[in-house]
């Protein structure tokens, strides 16, 4: 299994999210700040385990990369590519937890 906060992003996505940041609102300011995903204070309702949790986080740091790609490609930014590719790696990251955990059906926790 893979253990909650054992994954760290990559350099050039942790750069990349931080050129991004104020477009979004928690999830690219958490990773440009310190370079991964970690389970916070406050447990939002639904998520009753850590790996839900930290799946939960994963997809929407997954969902605001695509985000910005969306609108990077829109108004013809050249960081368009790189966030698109940094969204497909986040995705196998949630695949990843989703297997590894058994939660390959289980779809969010409630905000």
């Amino acid at each position: 299994m893979i253990p909650v906060n054992s994954i760290k992003l990559p350099i050039d996505i942790q750069l990349l999210c931080e050129g991004w940041a104020d477009n979004v609102d928690c999830m690219l300011r958490a990773v440009s700040s310190t370079g991964g995903l970690t389970l916070g204070s406050i447990r939002p309702s639904g998520c009753d385990t850590d790996e839900k949790w930290y799946l939960a986080i994963w997809r929407e740091f997954a969902n605001d990369l695509g985000y910005c790609a969306r609108v990077a490609f829109k108004h013809g930014n050249d960081d368009s590519y790189e966030l698109e590719c940094a969204e497909g790696w986040a995705d196998d990251v949630c695949g990843a937890l989703a297997k590894s955990y058994g939660l390959e059906d289980w779809e969010a926790c409630d905000d």
